[in-house]
């Protein structure tokens, strides 16, 4: 089968991208060929069809909507974008075509590709299927967070709470705009051009539900993980090193991390983060860490090749997601249960679907920096109890998250949609 494979970027920026690129490779190892479409950014890796990208919204270096200028074209360009692009749809029309695709495979494209993508390959016969990466469709914020704590009031279809609360970016201007390119999208029944959604969890699948996508299209696929790659090794002797790994950004609770590690003190168990965000924040976060005399115990690794991140998962005790949304399988939890290390993660959203509390890890109520505190000391304490639960872990990632499952579902429901 040749498919199309749709992103809004074609470099790794986060899990998605992680995704796309590991689902493009397992495919080709069975013999189908993907054919990316994205934007034409300087980051992107090497295709033949690059030339099929569109232009980005504003210069090839600038990636995210904080780089962009005000510049007249930019501006129209990012307008058109979030609500429907002609560009996009006439590109993704001709790929489809050239290019032979029978199917296409959409990930990120709301708001830098808009739904007028999804109409370029209907243009051309091709069925459909999104994976559903964030709360886009239902959330003018894409994150259901209002003030940093969980909001669900647009997901039913009242799009007004996220412009009286400006909920994207501080900004009215910008709280409106996207709250009306999510009515005009729902409106022009943009998402009944998808044949299937994926969604890689059964919360996710619920929230869609409840937002009144009809069941039969919305199919529950969890995401894979590369388990050779990602395998248990050799504990370090020093005790106790926790691990972050992830985009450090305010809704997932590094600060929250760090606030618990203060309240320990001495007792607090060494600590890697991995990743990088907005330099101010990553600033202010380092700057909190010393505050709190956490210098000889937090390390900020920044960004770190991809072919390091499973020894520094296999050297952890166990890792951390204190997450302060609902997320959404984050591959974060995958990679650590892959590489037998168990995960302490915030109860709420997605995340008791993947961590189960006392058995691959520890649960702890978001924002808690006192509950946190204890879940740290309680495994920094207890390495047999950690190692035991990372045996289970290993053995729930070989059992629910295998690449084979997922490639075999991904198939029938592929062949169903065609």
């Amino acid at each position: 089968m040749r498919l199309v494979v749709a992103n809004y970027r074609y470099f790794v920026s986060g899990g998605p991208e992680r995704y796309m690129f590991n689902v493009m490779d397992a495919l080709a190892a069975r013999g189908h060929e993907c054919v990316p479409f994205s934007i034409r950014y300087d980051r992107n890796r090497p295709s033949l069809w690059a030339d099929y990208f569109v232009p980005p919204l504003s210069g090839s270096g600038e990636v995210y909507f904080r780089d962009h200028g005000l510049r007249p074209g930019a501006v129209l360009r990012t307008v058109s974008r979030l609500f429907y692009s002609p560009e996009v749809r006439r590109a993704a029309s001709r790929l489809a075509k050239d290019s032979g695709a029978q199917a296409a495979y959409v990930l990120h494209y709301l708001r830098k590709l808009s739904p007028s993508l999804l109409a370029g390959f209907k243009d051309q016969g091709l069925p459909v299927v999104v994976r559903v990466s964030d709360f886009g469709m239902l959330c003018p914020q894409a994150h259901c967070l209002r003030g940093g704590t969980p909001c669900t009031l647009c997901a039913m279809g009242r799009l007004g709470p996220s412009v009286r609360h400006r909920c994207v970016q501080g900004s009215l201007g910008a709280s409106a705009l996207n709250a009306l390119a999510t009515w005009w999208h729902r409106k022009r029944g943009f998402f009944d051009l998808v044949d299937r959604f994926v969604t890689t969890t059964a919360f996710m699948r619920s929230m869609m539900l409840e937002a009144g996508f009809p069941a039969e299209k919305v199919v529950h696929i969890p995401t894979f993980v590369d388990t050779a790659a990602f395998s248990p090794g050799q504990r370090r002797d020093e005790p106790g090193r926790a691990i972050f790994v992830g985009r450090l950004d305010p809704l997932k609770g590094v600060d929250v991390l760090l606030e618990a590690m203060g309240l320990l003190g001495d007792s607090a168990p060494l600590l890697d983060v991995v990743g990088t965000g907005d330099e101010a924040y990553v600033a202010a976060l380092k700057q909190r860490a010393r505050a709190l005399g956490l210098e000889s115990r937090v390390r900020f690794l920044g960004r770190v090749e991809p072919e390091r991140i499973p020894d520094l998962l296999r050297e952890a005790l166990f890792s951390v997601v204190p997450s302060r949304w609902f997320e959404n399988l984050p591959n974060a939890v995958l990679e650590s249960h892959a590489s037998a290390t168990p995960v302490i993660a915030s109860d709420m959203g997605s995340l008791p679907e993947c961590v189960t509390h006392g058995e691959t890890g520890l649960l702890v109520p978001p924002g808690d920096a006192s509950a946190l505190a204890e879940a740290l000391r309680t495994l920094a304490a207890a390495p047999d109890r950690a190692r035991e639960m990372g045996r289970r872990c290993r053995e729930y990632a070989l059992e629910a998250y295998g690449p084979d499952a997922h490639l075999n579902a991904l198939g029938t429901l592929f062949n169903e949609a065609m």
